[in-house]
């Protein structure tokens, strides 16, 4: 591990020791430090990635990503393994939405991609997609089910994604999903 990234990770965690169960710190304080443990771990979370990744990725053709620069990188597979985009995942390209998801002041992205497994059974999931280091970076998603049609889409102020969508069977609804380090989590 890059003793660099060892080191972020260390501070972050003293910093959230530090604050916590003080009533002394200030809320503004205690949403600064989460986000700043956030983004910590998604820096380590891509170094830990990128080894992995056996084929190029290609650079973000400015700092505003865009539909090209998705095509061009990596995607979780059905098996936590990333994978270039048509080996196992395809993006459906009309549910994108692009905003600051993490807090960072770059703009990301949230895409329904849909995965096919080895016995060709394929689901839709969620991708969150960091623009970390002048890449889109997959740091997370969440499988909504083998059949999905999304109404609506949008990366809300405050890095919320917001879907308005029927799952299978279920009622129309709205679904909010929030990125916490490397997660993506309903709420």
């Amino acid at each position: 591990m890059n003793p660099s990234i060892i080191a972020l990770l260390q501070a972050v965690a003293s910093l959230l020791m530090l604050i916590q169960g003080n009533p002394q710190v200030p809320q503004a304080t205690v949403r600064q430090t989460v986000a700043i443990t956030t983004q910590a771990i998604q820096i380590y979370a891509q170094a830990q990635a990128m080894p992995k990744i056996n084929f190029p990725i290609t650079k973000n053709d400015s700092i505003w990503p865009n539909i090209k620069d998705l095509y061009n990188t990596a995607y979780l597979d059905v098996n936590g393994n990333y994978v270039a985009q048509g080996a196992g995942v395809n993006i459906v390209s009309e549910d994108t939405s692009f905003g600051d998801i993490n807090g960072d002041g770059f703009d990301d992205a949230a895409i329904i991609v849909q995965r096919t497994d080895g016995n060709g059974g394929a689901t839709f999931a969620l991708a969150a997609m960091l623009n970390q280091g002048g890449i889109m970076f997959n740091i997370a998603d969440v499988t909504l089910g083998s059949s999905v049609q999304v109404f609506s889409h949008r990366v809300a102020p405050g890095g919320d994604i917001v879907l308005d969508m029927q799952i299978g069977d279920q009622p129309r609804a709205t679904y909010t999903y929030q990125l916490f380090g490397n997660a993506l989590v309903k709420i």
